[in-house]
């Protein structure tokens, strides 16, 4: 079997190596929301924060709840995303995972001027099992079936994110209060990915089996802590909320290993071999936005309106490379704006819905100046419903928001592969490496306070 053959078996086999998790998303601010009024509002919460989960939005809240319970909330989370024309035949690559969060836990105690809280938060735990083929005939120039040839490709993935704040409030008199907490976040993100080729071809000899496969383990573990301050203006006539935060890198330990096997009967040209196998590992620390918050609020009779900006400022970092084989594991982050805009309805003292309309942008931009940038732009819009009533003798929620988004995700990390096998494994590509994606989330909640 001739070089020609073998180039055209792994030309286009990996177009989904390295992409990265759908749930333990990177390039999103507003992944799950927390807390059971800021769901119903779309995180529309800045100048409200009279439960626990002030901690999160504005801790300056705390000195304005009148609760000492405990809350409570679980999630029902699905999520889609189809990542368009990536096989030979054009076919979508489509990937799709399910959780169960048990997100809050929060208490704390209140006094005349002071109070204090303890929230414990799991706003990711998810796993994915994905897994795709598409078959293609191999056909000669003159257009005669010699064989066919099957691309297939696959996602494990596990994925933890865990919340622990703390935090105090002080109310300097009936209109303000101010607050600050600090919050120690524990993400890992374990993926298995892989994809390849199984080229089978009828020859006179009989048939062929040949092809491609290539798979990387990554393994990556972030401590994080994230101080905030905030100040509440609280009045009949409306309410006002502000809260700073910013996350600092306190450690990291990031592994990703490869193994690839390249399989021809006619061997594998000069200068490229037919395996590798090896292990990167690094401690650099990722540099993280600065989040400013501000929300204004007011009440209408039965109606109150709410409306909050989040804004993310741009971090400039240096790209950190471990090896020349392997993308770098620090990137630039865009300067990001999201806004959220919540209605509440008493339907009596005690039961009233709530309806939220919420954005959640991307915070990172093609470069095409980048040879293995892997990046998702995707800008997200959302909506969320509940409905808050004491029918079981005590106070519960039920609810849910979905988001859904349009945009690019540029896969350019498959051209390591090429790097590291010494071949033009792939085509070249006019769009470079970017494909057309579409994301979908909803969540289903039910929250109790006791």
């Amino acid at each position: 079997m001739n070089n020609r053959f073998i180039n055209t078996c792994v030309s286009i086999t990996v177009s989904l190596l390295l992409i990265n998790s759908a749930i333990a998303d990177e390039y999103h601010y507003k992944n799950v929301l927390l807390g059971t009024k800021a769901i119903g509002l779309g995180g529309a919460f800045t100048s409200i924060s009279d439960d626990m989960s002030a901690v999160f939005y504005n801790p300056a809240g705390l000195a304005q709840t009148k609760l000492n319970n405990s809350a409570s909330l679980s999630t029902f989370a699905w999520e889609e995303m189809d990542i368009k024309e990536v096989f030979a035949d054009n076919s979508d690559f489509s990937r799709s995972s399910f959780s169960i969060v048990p997100s809050f836990l929060g208490t704390g105690k209140n006094t005349d001027r002071w109070h204090w809280s303890l929230a414990f938060a799991v706003s990711d735990l998810s796993i994915e099992r994905n897994y795709s083929t598409a078959k293609t005939d191999i056909l000669l120039d003159n257009g005669a079936q010699i064989g066919t040839e099957t691309q297939f490709a696959n996602i494990d993935l596990d994925n933890a994110s865990y919340e622990l704040g703390i935090g105090g409030a002080v109310k300097i008199n009936d209109n303000w209060s101010f607050g600050s907490s600090m919050i120690l976040k524990y993400k890992q993100f374990e993926t298995v990915q892989g994809s390849g080729i199984l080229a089978n071809v009828n020859t006179q000899l009989g048939p062929i089996n040949q092809g491609f496969t290539a798979t990387r383990r990554i393994t990556d573990i972030n401590v994080i802590a994230t101080p905030q301050i905030g100040v509440l203006y609280k009045s009949p006539e409306f309410n006002w909320g502000l809260k700073a935060s910013q996350d600092v890198a306190l450690n990291r330990n990031f592994e990703a290993a490869h193994q690839i096997f390249v399989s021809s009967v006619g061997g594998v040209p000069a200068p490229g071999r037919n395996a590798s196998v090896g292990l990167i590992q690094g401690e650099k620390k990722q540099e993280y936005a600065t989040n400013i918050s501000t929300g204004l609020s007011k009440q209408f009779n039965r109606v109150m309106v709410s409306f909050d900006i989040d804004y993310y400022s741009d971090v400039d970092v240096k790209p950190f490379t471990i090896s020349d084989f392997h993308p770098p594991i620090t990137r630039n982050l865009k300067k990001v704006i999201n806004y959220s805009l919540g209605f509440s309805y008493h339907l009596s003292k005690t039961n009233k819905m709530t309806l939220g309309f919420f954005t959640d942008n991307a915070n990172d931009q093609i470069d095409t100046a980048q040879p293995y940038q892997r990046t998702e732009v995707i800008d997200l819009l959302g909506l969320s419903l509940s409905v808050n009533t004491d029918a079981f003798g005590f106070p519960i929620t039920i609810g849910g928001y979905v988001k859904q988004g349009t945009g690019e995700i540029r896969l350019s990390d498959i051209r390591v592969v090429e790097n590291i096998i010494g071949l033009p494994l792939y085509p070249p590509s006019e769009t470079f490496d970017v494909s057309e994606a579409e994301k979908r989330m909803a969540v289903l909640y039910i929250s109790a306070n006791f």
